[in-house]
């Protein structure tokens, strides 16, 4: 009976009051912190009914909550690259025209949230290179640590920007969780085959890019042609007379060293050749393959991946991900 009279007091007070009721519960307990049995006590009414008004104080708009959030995600576009093209998962950060280097980072702490949902005792962590995933290393704060062996998928690039290079990101990875590391004592393009397969039968290069194919997870970057978006990875190796031939020669992206097209298709081009890594094929054999990429001048080489499968997770953001969505 209590119950009945508290809420019909309630409901046949004049509009104003109850108005003013509503807003003066929800200062007690948004502002003022106190519990609903307080404010029920101070009121002279009952916990249920406090809790009715708190809930119709939000329908009113009177109390109106947000969650303050810099990383949010767009998961409608999630939804539409898992089905699109068959992903295992994907992470769409709402860019919210955030400049280049905010986007990377917010990319780079759902990358880290969702890597650490897979990581387990006794794997082995292949890592590739690249700003993207640069910041998905440096927001890697693991709770405890696990017993891994993280490796590079790729020989160095010698790049001006060493934080940005397989050899830094396989030791940071490996730091953050306490774990083993390797490294592949080789560059990422030599000047040709022969030189390449002779490296390639130096014992040491063996055991490294048999461990990094035996991988449980490779975390990736894609590259694009675009010379603002490829200088820092090819810098000494090709020239940008060199890559615009190898985009008329229809490369549209690169990973593991290798460029492929629109489809995703590894092209016969001698530079492929002359990567030392896994290589892409080496990618289907990998359980999880998790690539970080985003930016409208990547939209084609993001596609091409798509389409190649050569990747299960895509971490990228919202205004890319439609670009790629519209594009398939």
């Amino acid at each position: 009976m209590k119950k009945s009279t508290e809420s019909s007091t309630i409901t046949k007070a004049a509009p104003a009051d109850v108005e003013q009721m509503l807003i003066d519960v929800a200062i007690l307990y948004y502002e003022q912190q106190l519990t609903q049995e307080e404010i029920s006590k101070r009121i002279g009414t009952s916990r249920s009914t406090v809790s009715r008004m708190l809930d119709e104080a939000r329908e009113r708009g009177i109390v109106h909550i947000e969650i303050n959030y810099p990383w949010r995600r767009n998961h409608d576009l999630e939804d539409q690259l898992v089905a699109r093209f068959d992903l295992h998962e994907a992470r769409v950060l709402v860019a919210n025209q955030r400049p280049e280097e905010d986007i990377r980072r917010g990319m780079g702490v759902l990358a880290a949230r969702l890597i650490d949902t897979h990581v387990r005792e006794g794997q082995v962590i292949g890592v590739s290179y690249g700003r993207s995933l640069a910041s998905t290393i440096e927001a890697l704060h693991p709770s405890r640590a696990v017993a891994l062996t993280v490796v590079p998928v790729i020989g160095a690039l010698g790049s001006d920007n060493p934080a940005i290079d397989g050899i830094d990101l396989v030791r940071r990875f490996a730091g953050a969780y306490g774990a083993e590391y390797k490294y592949l004592p080789v560059p990422l393009l030599v000047e040709d085959v022969a030189t390449r397969d002779a490296l390639l039968k130096l014992p040491k290069v063996q055991e490294i890019l048999d461990l990094a194919r035996k991988a449980e997870i490779a975390l990736m970057g894609i590259g694009a042609l675009a010379p603002e978006v490829s200088s820092g990875i090819w810098k000494g190796y090709l020239s940008y007379s060199r890559l615009a031939l190898l985009k008329d020669q229809g490369a549209v992206g690169h990973m593991c060293g290798q460029f492929y097209d629109a489809n995703g298709l590894v092209l016969d081009l001698e530079v492929n050749l002359r990567a030392i890594g896994i290589g892409i094929d080496a990618l289907y054999s990998i359980a999880n393959v998790i690539a970080v990429a985003s930016g409208l001048k990547k939209a084609d080489a993001i596609l091409g991946a798509l389409r190649g499968r050569h990747l299960n997770t895509l971490i990228t953001d919202d205004e890319t991900a439609k670009v790629v969505l519209e594009s398939q």
